[in-house]
């Protein structure tokens, strides 16, 4: 029977800030591990003075302050005068304003988001903008993960907004529930993956260390090894052919057979047509709850499980 729940360490990991992800404080941090923080550098960001009093909100407005490398970060939340209430709770539809600088040059200057601009023809009126509490960064692109959703809650839909170094915005769906609607630890990775590998082959001029950095954090090292110089045409993770970002707005990964250790993705290309890939997904070791992948092979549309629900909610004859 297959098991719908994630591990203990996921739902405090993941699920703590993908269903509850209100409560915000002040961060300075950043998920990155090899791109080395200046230090005692002097900021080239002004702040503007915010007067809103935040103390009528239940959640506060995140902040994020941060220099890697030759980026400099200032990533703020603030009430641009939508609120929605819940309960007796009150909560902020807090817009998002992004300054960014690399090499001393801004990249980013006020620009701003908002719930609407971000969902789209998604947009409810009860539901709430949130942004992560860190950014990941590469040499070419800013990550920053969006939730927009039902405050207090676990109905909501996630973006990876990738933030690069040409003045570029580009948004990409996520999920932490495959498209079967099971919720896994491997499928939040899986998303992420090829959001962040395909931005970075995709780039007008691809970085080979950031594509390396992407696939040190999401394969497996004999799996990275095999992808170095691969590109966008014709990629073994992709399709034959040149692949377009814009083509992740189909993209998908479906739920796993109990006991199996692969899964299968798949996107559709202009013209309708439907592409399908195994996936070797596996724990990262010395993670409680992060996923890798191992590989890749061709799959077709009757790969993907039937899952037999009836016998997972069910399950048996009832006791007299």
């Amino acid at each position: 029977m297959k098991k719908l729940t994630f591990a203990l360490s996921l739902i405090a990991a993941t699920l703590l800030t993908a269903c509850s992800g209100n409560k915000k404080a002040d961060t300075n941090g950043a998920g990155n591990d090899s791109i080395t923080a200046k230090k005692d550098s002097i900021s080239l960001y002004v702040e503007e003075e915010d007067k809103t009093d935040y103390s009528k909100f239940a959640a506060q407005p995140t902040r994020i302050d941060t220099t890697i490398g030759d980026w400099e970060i200032h990533i703020r939340e603030f009430y641009d005068g939508r609120k929605v209430k819940v309960d007796k709770l009150t909560f902020g539809d807090y817009s998002v304003k992004v300054n960014i600088f690399k090499g001393g040059k801004p990249v980013f200057k006020d620009y701003k988001l908002n719930s609407k601009g971000v969902a789209g023809s998604n947009y409810f009126k009860d539901f709430v903008l949130t942004i992560g509490e860190e950014v990941y960064v590469t040499e070419t692109t800013v990550y920053l993960l969006l939730t927009f959703g039902e405050p207090e809650t676990c109905n909501h839909s996630k973006y990876n907004l990738a933030l690069c170094a040409d003045g570029q915005v580009r948004k990409y769906r996520t999920s932490v529930e495959t498209d079967e609607g099971d919720m896994d630890g491997y499928v939040f990775d899986v998303y992420n993956f090829y959001t962040m590998y395909v931005n970075e082959l995709t780039q007008a001029k691809p970085n080979a260390a950031a594509i390396q950095k992407v696939l040190n954090k999401y394969c497996t090292k004999a799996f990275a090894q095999k992808l170095q110089g691969k590109t966008i045409k014709n990629n073994p993770l992709l399709c034959p052919g040149k692949f377009e970002y814009k083509w992740l707005t189909s993209f998908a990964v479906h739920s796993k057979e109990e006991g199996s250790t692969s899964c299968i993705v798949n996107f559709e290309m202009p013209g309708g047509k439907k592409v399908y890939k195994r996936l070797q997904v596996q724990p990262k070791p010395k993670s409680d709850y992060e996923y890798i992948v191992g590989g890749v092979s061709e799959a077709t549309e009757s790969d993907i499980p039937v899952i037999d629900y009836g016998e997972m909610c069910g399950g048996g004859e009832e006791e007299e």
